[in-house]
């Protein structure tokens, strides 16, 4: 065999293995993307129910992904999450927590409230991004 015939043969063998090795990897990144969207899509956001106040008291929430809201009643007194437009109302014992799945469908800024303590200012907002 000649040397340029070896050295040909050397070059399709090497590109073979690129080929071969870039497309395996192709494919198991693409599997990956898909896992990787799967696990981004889970939100969850931690509130604290206070004596008379939300915290935070502006709470962003993307549009049409579910989103956990963690509840915790940090207060002496019982509260509820509430906004009515999102048709969310979670009462929530003194010393609790309680967890809540929601899955907003429409853009736009809505009242949160505590239903027993709204008029002492336990108020604040959803946002929907």
């Amino acid at each position: 065999m000649s040397m340029k015939r070896v050295t040909g043969l050397v070059v399709v063998f090497a590109m073979v293995m690129v080929l071969t090795t870039l497309g395996s990897q192709g494919v198991f990144a693409e599997s990956g993307t898909v896992t990787q969207l799967m696990e981004t899509e889970k939100v969850m956001i931690e509130v604290e129910l206070k004596d008379d106040y939300f915290n935070p008291e502006v709470i962003t929430i993307p549009n049409g992904t579910a989103t956990t809201l963690i509840l915790k009643n940090k207060g002496k007194k019982e509260h509820t999450f509430t906004v009515e437009k999102l048709g969310v109302d979670a009462e929530v014992q003194p010393g609790k927590e309680k967890t809540i799945t929601v899955n907003p469908k429409q853009r736009g800024t809505y009242e949160l409230i505590c239903r027993y303590h709204f008029q002492e200012g336990m108020v604040g907002k959803v946002i929907i991004k």
